[in-house]
């Protein structure tokens, strides 16, 4: 079986990432890890606070939102540990740094590094329906996470693929049994992840039997069900 992480933070682009890539390489390899999808904080916030200053460089902060990937799939490559893009996203409509709700990140799989370049301010204003359908023209799943954690609302269902029905955050109460009911009751994807931040929060994620190509491949493993989440 093929171990694929599904949700980790690196400490350049994520404000609550504590590891360096070169360390989560190894944590990984040492958990007995195939895969890993990166899957940084992606809200206006984190972006132009955050990230802009950790590199502090004149790239665009799309650029320099995907420096931490690239070095981690580099790092992961010494120890054969395949390494993927994707978003934990917080559009406009649903981040956390606004008065109101709603309130809720949304994972998103299947993006590619040229994606990013191309769409990735339009992500940080498209509204739920926008978003939804951007990811259905260009072959994304948008999967809600953790939903039932204390900070989220819940968000509008119609407009996703799937729910994270194990997020494994050891620091954090994340309600995964009700997640895993209404994702059952929706008929919806089910993922899971560790939500790694930090060295012991490595453990989560999903078994295939065949490793994915690319980021579009993890699309259609995940459309298919022909996997198994890690629940503990």
């Amino acid at each position: 079986m093929y171990k694929l992480e599904m949700h980790l933070h690196t400490v350049h682009n994520s404000h609550c990432g504590q590891e360096e890539p070169c360390d989560i390489a190894r944590i990984y390899a040492n958990a007995g890890y195939n895969g890993i999808v990166v899957t940084n904080h992606f809200n206006r916030t984190d972006l132009f606070g955050y990230v802009a200053q950790q590199f502090g460089s004149n790239l665009d902060v799309m650029s320099d939102y995907l420096r931490d990937y690239f070095e981690l799939k580099d790092e992961c490559a010494k120890y054969g540990i395949d390494v993927f893009l994707g978003l934990e996203a917080a559009p406009d409509f649903c981040t956390y740094y606004k008065y109101s709700p709603p309130y809720g990140e949304i994972l998103v799989y299947g993006i590619t590094p040229d994606l990013v370049l191309k769409d990735g301010y339009d992500i940080l204003n498209f509204n739920k329906i926008e978003l939804y359908e951007w990811a259905e023209k260009n072959g994304c799943l948008l999967v809600v996470a953790h939903p039932y954690r204390s900070i989220c609302t819940e968000l509008d269902y119609r407009y996703v693929h799937g729910i994270e029905i194990a997020n494994l955050h050891p620091k954090q109460n994340s309600h995964n049994d009700k997640a895993e009911r209404v994702c059952r009751m929706l008929g919806l994807i089910p993922t899971g992840g560790s939500d790694f931040h930090f060295k012991g929060g490595e453990g989560g994620g999903i078994l295939t039997k065949r490793a994915p190509e690319n980021e579009k491949d993890i699309v259609e493993i995940l459309r298919s069900g022909d996997y198994e989440v890690i629940r503990s």
